[in-house]
């Protein structure tokens, strides 16, 4: 009898039991190129492992993902680590990823990238507690390979800047095995050069295993224990060793290790000079300014003296008697229009001169009122004969006299104003200008088109028609 089939999820899950049941798949350690990565907003990190004969899914889920000390991309070689289980909603297998590695020369930057990590925890990096340079060092002991270019940029930089500067080397192996305690030893041994004033350490480029000793903590924490400030010169521009960030001043090359270290002569005269030059600007502005406030002082005693005083004094009174005499003229003058003032009104409060003024408003009203009489009356004959024309071109006698008539029902009285009001045989009256007629209606013709011009032509002709 043949088997009941699997559902999906049943054999999916039987499929991860299969998976589970082998403990090698628990701490798997797999090696392959990155494609197809990416990172959603989730957090999480999706990418792929290949080689030329297989490809793995693989994921790392947040936590884990912000553990990694790097950040991944397509086309790196990796190590992963994790453990293999089946995602059942694609129906697949993968490799959940806990941690994550370069692989090769990337694990070599990721153990330098951890030593930077512990060591800034450390303090060892603080820039609190960075030492500063001398202006001019007498002194510079110089930590380098005897053989090394970089022992020779740095005295032609120190010859041609400031020949007056000592260079000391301390010599030490500068990359290889044991280069870190020769390091270690001759930065101990450049701290205590007599008159050293400050350590340079400096090295040519090279590559990461190269510059692996300047990486080291020891080396680092050697670099913090010298009493003498230490300025580093590693590799090129785009290199930066643990001993750059424990330094207290890092250059992009020894060359420019040693141009920080010792300034130019020449630019120090200058800049002596121009010192000096500013200096002697700044006294003669400070005496310029003393004497200034020492002229303001004098003009403040003058003012103080007595006899300026004594001046002022006299000028306030010759003011305040001129103010006076003012003040009595315009009091005098103020009674004096005053007293005008009184006399115009008590000429205005005379019997004689209110009648006469009672006599003139008197006259002055009479012949106002024959004014405004003689124009009403005018206005109102105006207005009237206005009226009468108008009423008389409105009168019915008038429009008769035209040579218009009316025609009206004899029986009802009524204006005929239609054919249609009227019917054979009824009686009508015409009123004309100087009386009226009586006829009888014979026949009732409406007017048509051509009945109207005939009509018109016929009254025009002075040929009325007649109803009798």
């Amino acid at each position: 009898m043949t088997a009941a089939p699997y559902s999906v999820a049943a054999l999916t899950a039987l499929i991860r039991d299969a998976v589970a049941a082998r403990p090698e798949l628990e701490d798997v350690l797999v090696e392959g190129e990155i494609s197809n990565i990416s990172f959603p907003a989730s957090g999480h990190v999706y990418f792929t492992l290949k080689d030329p004969h297989a490809a793995l899914s693989c994921v790392a889920f947040r936590t884990n993902a912000s553990r990694i000390p790097f950040r991944p991309g397509n086309g790196m070689t990796v190590i992963a680590h994790g453990h293999v289980d089946i995602f059942d909603q694609q129906g697949r297998y993968q490799l959940y990823v806990d941690r994550l590695e370069p692989s090769g020369t990337g694990a070599l930057a990721l153990a330098v990238e951890q030593l930077k990590r512990k060591l800034s925890e450390a303090g060892l990096f603080d820039d609190r507690l960075k030492r500063g340079l001398p202006l001019l060092p007498r002194r510079v002991a110089v930590v380098t390979s005897r053989s090394g270019a970089a022992l020779r940029d740095v005295v032609t930089v120190v010859g041609r800047r400031a020949p007056c500067v000592d260079v000391i080397l301390s010599p030490a192996t500068v990359q290889g095995d044991g280069a870190v305690d020769t390091l270690v030893t001759a930065l101990r041994r450049a701290d205590g050069v007599r008159g050293a004033d400050v350590i340079l350490l400096v090295r040519g480029g090279g590559s990461i295993e190269d510059l692996m000793p300047f990486n080291s903590e020891a080396l680092a924490r050697a670099i913090r224990a010298t009493r003498l400030p230490v300025v580093s010169g590693i590799g090129h521009e785009t290199d930066t060793t643990v001993a750059d960030l424990a330094a207290d001043r890092r250059a992009a090359t020894p060359s420019a290790a040693a141009e920080l270290v010792v300034p130019s002569v020449v630019a120090l005269r200058q800049d002596l000079t121009a010192r000096g030059l500013r200096l002697g600007n700044a006294v003669s502005r400070d005496i310029d300014v003393k004497r200034a406030a020492t002229d303001r002082s004098a003009a403040r005693l003058a003012r103080l003296s007595p006899a300026h005083r004594v001046a002022t004094m006299r000028q306030d009174v010759d003011l305040h008697a001129a103010l006076l005499r003012h003040a009595l003229l315009s009091g005098v003058h103020r009674k004096r229009r005053r007293l005008d003032d009184a006399t115009a009104r008590l000429r205005l409060q005379s019997p004689t001169q209110r009648l006469a003024l009672a006599r003139a408003e008197l006259r002055h009203a009479s012949d106002r009122i024959r004014v405004s009489m003689l124009a009403t009356v005018r206005s109102s004959a105006a207005g009237l004969d206005a009226r009468r024309a108008r009423l008389e071109a409105l009168s019915p006698q008038r429009t008769l006299q035209r040579g218009y008539s009316i025609t009206v029902d004899d029986a009802s009285g009524s204006v005929v104003m239609s054919v249609s009001a009227v019917r054979p045989g009824s009686r009508l009256r015409t009123l004309v200008s100087d009386g009226h007629v009586r006829s009888d209606v014979v026949d009732v013709d409406p007017r048509s088109e051509r009945g109207d011009d005939t009509a018109s032509e016929q009254m025009y002709d002075g040929n009325p028609t007649h109803d009798d």
